[in-house]
């Protein structure tokens, strides 16, 4: 995993200018925005360069890592937030592919705890039946609702990553005491100088009802 993470961190401004234009996922952002309370306590888990859902989220007068908020330097799967009222909302977008089955069901009960009930998260991922899990990688698991190993080439590299389908999204999320709200499908063409696959990407507004 720190091979994973001094691979990122290495990107910089080469991963803002390939990815950083998704109008799909600016469109997710503003349609999550009426189910924050005003002034949200807002955590981005994965933020990437802090954009956009920083920005967006700082224009509309919560709290956030820009400016007036922080940023954390640590493993997401190890981060424990101050202790205070449990968050607003939690963002965590297209970062999860890069972790294994356990550990995305580890971020989930760790989602439960950081988001207040009635609180919302909100998840952009890629869903495994759109990436063709049978030809790029080892298939589904046998109860079909994830599939790991997939080959993928991201920023010119080849890398192996883990999906959920959107039923497994769907099971997770009920498990771990979250009911869905809205969900968005859209495809994301990378331009030619990232060297990145295309991608259909995924995105869940999902409320925690304890």
């Amino acid at each position: 995993m720190e091979q994973h993470a001094n691979f990122y961190s290495s990107l910089g401004s080469n991963y803002e200018d390939a990815f950083g234009e998704n109008p799909a996922l600016l469109k997710f952002i503003e349609r999550a925005l009426p189910y924050l309370p005003l002034k949200a306590n807002v955590l981005d888990v994965g933020c990437g360069t802090g954009k956009p859902v920083a920005m967006t989220q700082a224009a509309a007068g919560h709290s956030k890592a820009v400016l007036s908020g922080r940023f954390h330097l640590v493993d997401m799967k190890e981060y424990e937030p101050p202790s205070g009222p449990p968050f607003d909302v939690v963002f965590n977008i297209l970062c999860l592919f890069a972790l294994s089955r356990r550990e995305i069901e580890d971020m989930a009960m760790r989602w439960s705890r950081w988001v207040r009930v009635g609180g919302i998260l909100c998840i952009c991922s890629i869903p495994a039946e759109d990436f063709q899990p049978e030809t790029r990688g080892v298939g589904y698991d046998p109860d079909g609702l994830c599939a790991r190993d997939i080959g993928y080439r991201f920023m010119a590299t080849e890398v192996k990553i883990t999906l959920m389908t959107r039923k497994g999204w769907e099971k997770l999320l009920d498990r771990n005491g979250f009911e869905i709200l809205d969900t968005m499908t859209s495809a994301f063409t990378p331009p030619k100088e990232a060297r990145s696959d295309d991608e259909v990407h995924y995105y869940i507004i999902a409320r925690e009802v304890g």
